[in-house]
């Protein structure tokens, strides 16, 4: 397969943001879109843990709040999320994904899953790795199914073996 490149300079401008691209092929327009290191872990929280304010964010990984808001902003203007003021707290938005955000979820669950595979470092049991592997499609099936029902976390203990 033959991805097409251009040396000049594309802008695309999405919702008053202006994205650099660098070439048409789609790996650098997806990267381009949200390939930071931010900005899928939002999307992962959003989706998985049903992290939904801003106060939700920052802690777990240690993202300094000019960039949350910043990345927040960017994914609300690219519709992978939408911000809605909290009907309780009315000084606060809630985020949610959209239905282009998530489209996302296959390419979380891969990597998810790459990540088990791969990072030494992994807390998924040895066995949930092993079946991951032989028993792929199944495994993305059942994750995606949690998350669906907001019932990841109670996946990720029961089945992954990981309790936080």
């Amino acid at each position: 397969m033959l991805l097409a490149y251009c040396k000049c300079v594309k802008v695309l401008t999405m919702e008053n943001i202006q994205i650099k691209r660098r070439s048409h092929c789609p790996i650098s327009f997806s990267l381009d879109i949200f390939g930071d290191k931010w900005s899928l872990l939002i999307l992962r929280d959003i989706m998985f843990y049903n992290r939904t304010h801003f106060r939700d964010f920052a802690p777990h990984e240690h993202i300094a709040t000019n960039i949350l808001s910043d990345r927040l902003g960017k994914l609300e203007a690219m519709n992978l999320i939408n911000k809605q003021q909290d009907p309780k707290l009315k000084n606060q938005y809630v985020y949610s994904v959209t239905p282009m955000g998530e489209t996302l979820l296959p390419l979380l669950t891969e990597m998810t899953l790459w990540g088990l595979e791969h990072d030494p470092e992994s807390l998924a049991s040895e066995a949930f790795v092993a079946r991951a592997q032989t028993e792929k499609q199944k495994v993305v099936r059942e994750i995606t199914r949690s998350i669906e029902r907001n019932a990841f976390a109670d996946y990720r203990s029961r089945e992954m073996g990981i309790s936080l």
